[in-house]
């Protein structure tokens, strides 16, 4: 189940706008905040529209915007995370060690990929 990680998180210092283009890439959503190894927090797509909303910068860090609550697990287990995710009803799960480090992330789905489209821009290429 382990993934490459880096398109699902940013560090506490970075920007709002390094989380979008990440957000971006994934697919998913969401990102997962991290002060070191360990989770502290999330940011989705809607943390970062309502901060936009309210006219915070996106040079500003994430850790101004993130969700400090964020739901986390030590599961392991494909279908027990499933039902974790369907009862949560989040996009992206941090699975973390005892020390509250990430390990691994859940996923709720598999995105669409369009073989033209270019994520790094949010749009379709000509074909």
């Amino acid at each position: 189940m382990t993934r490459e990680l880096d398109a699902f998180t940013v560090r506490v210092t970075d920007s709002i706008r390094a989380a979008m283009l990440k957000i971006t890439v994934n697919r998913y959503r969401a990102v997962v905040v991290l002060d070191g190894t360990k989770v502290v927090g999330t940011v989705s797509d809607g943390d970062i529209r309502r901060a936009l909303l309210k006219e915070v910068l996106p040079i500003a860090p994430v850790e101004k915007i993130m969700n400090i609550n964020c739901r986390t697990t030590t599961e392991t287990d494909p279908e027990k995370l499933r039902e974790i995710i369907c009862h949560e009803r989040v996009t992206v799960l941090p699975v973390v060690n005892d020390e509250n480090e990430l390990i691994d992330v859940a996923l709720a789905y598999e995105p669409f990929v369009d073989p033209k489209s270019d994520p790094e821009e949010g749009t379709a290429k000509e074909g």
